[in-house]
């Protein structure tokens, strides 16, 4: 028998030979072989076909050893063997033969070498809940591309396996006798492949205590179109709930062990408005969670609710932060006024313009659009009481207080006029800063009442500058206080940050000018200029239950 020709081809029976594998004479001697360059083909872990030249004028064929790896026979005279192999999603590599034959000489052996895909080992969840204290389980699905083991140290003693599958790992706790959660790390890994390792914390808490809270992803207040409010609620007890009755507008429309659907019908009112829905325990009425659902009105620019733990919120679109700023010395307060049917902030400086309390701050420095709407006519609205008698105990002659307002240089906002003004000492003011031109100098529009606070009353005000009739209004309990020519351009404020105040003025830095002392119950701005009915509208909703 002929031997296979590997690197050149050499003619076999030079003279006149019979065809390899047939009696038919042929002009040219027979020949046979494969060049070592293809008796090693190596192919990566994808599915992959290659090529390989057998020199031969003769019939032959190629047999492969494994399924995996196919040899196939063309007619062509280079690259006449398709050697294709499947894709290979193992860690170990794999090897397989293919036998080319022809009739009369040797057969030639390719290797067919396929690497293995990389190591893997994926477990989940990777972040399980804690085993509850009266004890559990907790299931692990590991993915692997090569066999897996895990281990748990002496300190998780108390974690002990169930049950384990080629793809499952479940592990179970005794009750705990602990008053502290317990803790353990178990490691997954991969014996053949030490580098491949996964940690995984498994927790227990300790003896059984309630667990309560109470969450929501949405927005901070629901539009004045109505809309859902999700509230997911994490315990490990049955629990309950309570809508307060004046609530109306809010209803339940889903409930899931773990959670709760409320939806907000329409608001028709002018301000926003706010619910504490309450959620507990049922067999531990002493795990309680309130949480305050609030809905938007017309107030576009801003409305503040006051919450009772001393924060506030705008629930208004712009959804601003209100910022409590604290002092150590005359701390504000916000409690549930019965008369108000809502809550209500008392400020508490030592007096009218002399050492700062708490206030509330807007920092709208880089809020363009809140900018614009002032820049454009706006109005302010609040409901404020003061604790000081402007009537017979006047603060000194030249000193103003400021109540709601974002002055400082230009600006607008609700001040009590200093007592030396001449057309409304002490009297309640609005003033927005309007120059003539656009950019010019400072030019204070005083749209100023001669009501002098008592110190007892509540006082509905409404400030409106009309840009478009070059007007500026101040409205007292519904009624029209005082109108004033404003015809020009809007100066904004000139400290920095730009700042709105509730309880005094802005000051450079978010700080505090010409604090107040007394309480308010409302405090909005609108992008309009509100009309005469507006006002009196909103001093009608304020004041009806």
């Amino acid at each position: 028998m002929n031997k296979v020709v590997k690197f050149s081809m050499i003619s076999c029976l030079a003279a006149s030979l019979f065809a390899c594998g047939d009696e038919k004479k042929t002009e040219e001697a027979p020949y046979f072989g494969v060049e070592a360059k293809f008796l090693t083909q190596s192919f990566g872990a994808t599915a992959e076909t290659k090529y390989v030249t057998v020199k031969t004028n003769q019939t032959f064929t190629a047999t492969s050893s494994d399924s995996w790896c196919t040899a196939t026979v063309l007619n062509e005279e280079t690259e006449n063997l398709k050697i294709s192999v499947e894709a290979w999603n193992v860690v170990t590599p794999r090897t397989a033969t293919v036998t080319v034959a022809c009739n009369g000489f040797d057969n030639a052996v390719i290797t067919v070498n396929q690497s293995g895909v990389g190591a893997t080992l994926v477990v989940t969840p990777a972040q399980p809940d804690p085993i509850a204290g009266n004890g559990g389980d907790v299931t692990f699905t590991v993915t692997a591309n090569a066999a897996w083991d895990y281990s748990i140290p002496q300190s998780g003693n108390w974690l002990t396996e169930k049950g384990k599958t080629a793809t499952t790992l479940t592990l179970t706790a005794a009750a705990s006798s602990l008053t502290a959660q317990q803790n353990v790390v178990v490691r997954f890994f991969l014996p053949d492949y030490t580098s491949v390792s996964e940690e995984i914390t498994v927790s227990q808490e300790a003896l059984f205590q309630p667990r309560l809270n109470v969450s929501s992803s949405g927005t901070p207040s629901v539009a004045k179109t109505g809309g859902n409010v999700i509230l997911t609620i994490d315990s490990n007890s049955d629990w309950e709930y309570e809508i307060p009755t004046s609530a109306g507008w809010l209803t339940k429309t889903a409930e899931t062990a773990t959670s709760l659907t409320l939806a907000a019908a329409n608001n028709a009112k002018w301000g926003g408005r706010s619910a504490v829905v309450t959620v507990k325990l049922t067999s531990y009425s002493e795990y309680t969670y309130s949480y305050t659902v609030y809905q938007a009105g017309a107030a576009d620019m801003l409305d503040v609710i006051f919450n009772t733990d001393g924060t506030a919120t705008d629930v208004s679109p712009m959804a601003h932060t209100v910022e409590w700023r604290k002092t150590n010395e005359y701390p504000l307060s916000v409690a549930y006024n019965s008369s108000w049917g809502r809550n209500v902030v008392t400020f508490n400086p030592k007096g009218n313009a002399e050492t700062p309390g708490d206030y509330y701050v807007v920092n709208y420095d880089a809020n363009t659009d809140f900018q614009n709407k002032l820049a454009d006519g706006h109005s302010f609205e609040c409901v404020v009481k003061f604790d000081v008698d402007y009537i017979t105990s006047p603060p000194a002659a030249g000193v103003e207080t400021k109540f709601f307002s974002t002055h400082g240089a230009g600006g607008t906002g609700f001040l009590i006029a200093a007592g030396n003004h001449a057309s409304g000492a002490n009297g309640i003011t609005f003033l927005p800063n309007i120059p003539v031109a656009d950019g010019g100098a400072s030019n204070w529009i005083w749209a100023n009442s001669t009501t002098k606070p008592d110190g007892e009353a509540y006082y509905h005000l409404v400030g409106v500058w009309n840009q478009t009739l070059g007007k500026a209004y101040l409205y007292m309990n519904g009624a029209l206080a005082k109108e004033v020519d404003a015809a020009g351009f809007y100066r904004p404020i000139q400290v920095s940050p730009k700042a709105l105040v509730i309880g005094g003025d802005a000051g450079g830095n978010l700080g505090l000018e010409s604090p107040y002392k007394g309480s308010m119950v409302i405090a909005r701005m609108y992008d309009s200029p509100l009309t005469a009915a507006d006002a009196t509208a909103l001093y009608n909703e304020i004041t009806t239950p």
